[in-house]
């Protein structure tokens, strides 16, 4: 008999032992490949994207996006839906270069509406962009909310009830809002299908990313980027100069598209080209100009959106000299205000009796033989330049802060174009912010005189007088102002705080204060109060809050704007 036969007793060891070979020699299955969920981010490719302000011209609007698809772009998302020609004839070039776009309805400025609220400004565009979806498949995300209050649940039961209302609409939509807040003070992402942040200025754009991906993995990014100075010179060490927001977009964009890391599902980079309608012209967020030129930045998204390009080179330049004459206008005012007390016996002696002895100062008051009109002159208006010096420097501050664009932007559209001027030029907003005070507390010293009169004999000199002491906290305000910064002892949101508590706590001193002199030294009748009382600073201030109130301003929403984003 064979021993190799198979059907003999000693060929089983062998059939078992080439078994076990074969098996070793066979390559294990390989494991599952998990698929990626709706939204997910690690795993499939971003969509790159470019925010894009649409031209009304047909021909024009498709120029440029051509030009956006020639960058390497996959998605776009436009401003707002432009006119139906206009729409039709981009959706149709959009299907045709394999663009998504992302269009933003026109409740998206502001706070997102209720829906019946919404329903004359946003249906109609609606409408518009269902039919157009239900024929142009590059049609796919519609924006509920931009620049909106997403921090609270009212506002989350109208967006998801207009996503509800978009589903059923048609089913290839899906909706996305963007949000400029943290994480834990944003409410809504489940609201929608896709929330996309607003990361234009932000100093760690990837860590807020990642921030929020730990929430929910279909978080985007809806506008990515850093502005330019029109008149800022070129080089990397020249703040806001168009080199240094071309290199932050190469290394913000070269952390989050990192292929061994997790990448946001969509990117959009803000923006294509200049808006020529920002509140604040000196912020120019364009890859390119009003007129069409590109910046160096448009060099940096073209080549790593189409993977030509993954490192840039950018000149130096000379990093400006340093201005100091805030400083220097702040010393000024020290040294006006020592010299006046060591020179001015008047100064010296009204001092000791107002902060130690009231009574004296007051009887020194309706008397009127030891006031001095030149004195009293000099400190008010040192009193103006210190509210002056403390508004410049809070506007300056407000100029680098990426905050303040949002604020302006949540504000109705006349009080942010009257504020502008004052963030552009802090100069303008000392100016104005001392002028006016001054001016205000002339007049309430204008009143007050005429009002003492009723009763008895009162200056000019002595009403100066009245209305000027209580006013000696301002004078703190220039060095708290002074000493803030981003490398100074206070952060700027700090001295903000302190400013504008220390203020509300002034306004109520001082108004307190001379509303109690003046019943004390006039012999006026006791209704005099009311009117002295409704020129007031507190009155006026609190009047002025109540008008804007009145005019839609939400103090709510800034608050969560300067504080959560």
């Amino acid at each position: 008999m064979d021993v190799l036969s198979p059907t003999s007793a000693s060929g089983v060891p062998f059939l078992l032992l080439m078994g076990v070979l074969v098996c070793i020699a066979l390559p294990s299955p390989a494991p599952a490949t998990p698929q990626p969920s709706p939204g997910s981010s690690s795993l499939a490719s971003p969509q790159l994207g470019l925010v894009w302000t649409p031209p009304s011209p047909p021909d024009s609007a498709l120029a440029a996006l051509d030009r956006i698809a020639a960058t390497g772009a996959t998605a776009v998302r436009l401003t707002h839906l432009p006119a139906d020609t206009t729409a039709t004839t981009i959706a149709t070039r959009a299907d045709s270069l394999g663009l998504r776009l992302y269009i933003d309805l026109p409740m998206a400025d502001g706070s997102a509406p209720r829906p019946d609220e919404a329903r004359p400004q946003a249906d109609a565009s609606l409408d518009q962009l269902r039919s157009l979806a239900n024929r142009h498949a590059s049609i796919t995300h519609v924006g509920l909310a931009r620049g909106a209050s997403t921090t609270g649940s009212r506002r989350c039961d109208r967006l998801r009830r207009w996503t509800e209302r978009i589903h059923d609409a048609s089913a290839s939509l899906h909706t996305y809002y963007v949000t400029p807040f943290v994480p834990s003070a944003d409410r809504c992402a489940d609201a929608v299908d896709q929330p996309l942040l607003d990361l234009r200025g932000h100093p760690r754009p990837t860590d807020r990313w990642r921030a929020w991906r730990t929430r929910t993995d279909s978080v985007g990014i809806g506008a990515l980027g850093t502005w330019t100075r029109p008149a800022a010179a070129s080089g990397l060490r020249v703040p806001h100069s168009a080199e240094r927001q071309a290199r932050y977009l190469e290394t913000t964009l070269s952390r989050l598209l990192d292929p061994t890391r997790a990448a946001p599902p969509v990117v959009f980079v803000a923006r294509w080209q200049d808006d020529d309608a920002s509140l604040l012209p000196s912020r120019r967020y364009g890859l390119h100009d009003a007129a069409g030129t590109p910046r160096p930045a448009a060099t940096v998204v073209r080549g790593l959106y189409s993977g030509t390009q993954r490192t840039f080179a950018f000149p130096d330049g000379s990093a400006p000299a340093g201005t100091s004459g805030l400083v220097l206008v702040g010393w000024g005012l020290v040294a006006v205000l020592g010299l006046l007390y060591a020179r001015s016996l008047f100064v010296r002696e009204t001092a000791v009796r107002y902060f130690t002895t009231p009574g004296f100062y007051r009887e020194a008051l309706r008397d009127g033989r030891e006031v001095s009109f030149g004195a009293n002159s000099l400190l008010l208006g040192l009193v103006g330049g210190s509210l002056g010096v403390a508004a410049a420097r809070m506007a300056r501050l407000a100029t680098a802060q990426p905050e303040t664009e949002r604020v302006l932007a949540a504000l109705p559209r006349v009080v942010g174009t009257a504020l502008a001027p004052g963030v552009e030029h802090p100069t303008l907003a000392g100016v104005a912010v001392g002028g006016g005070a001054l001016v205000l507390l002339l007049l309430w010293t204008g009143a007050g005189v005429a009002m003492a009169r009723l009763g008895t004999r009162f200056t000019v000199a002595q009403g100066l007088m009245l209305v000027t002491w209580p006013c000696w906290p301002v004078l703190l305000a220039p060095p708290v102002a002074l000493a803030a910064g981003p490398n100074a002892p206070l952060s700027p949101s700090l001295s903000t705080l302190v400013l504008l508590g220390g203020g509300t706590l002034v306004l109520l001193s001082v108004t307190l204060r001379v509303l109690f002199d003046y019943w004390r030294v006039t012999d006026a009748p006791a209704w005099t109060l009311l009117p002295l009382a409704a020129l007031s600073p507190l009155a006026l201030v609190g009047a002025s809050l109540l008008v804007a109130a009145q005019y839609g301003v939400s103090f709510s929403l800034l608050w969560r704007l300067a504080v959560y984003t």
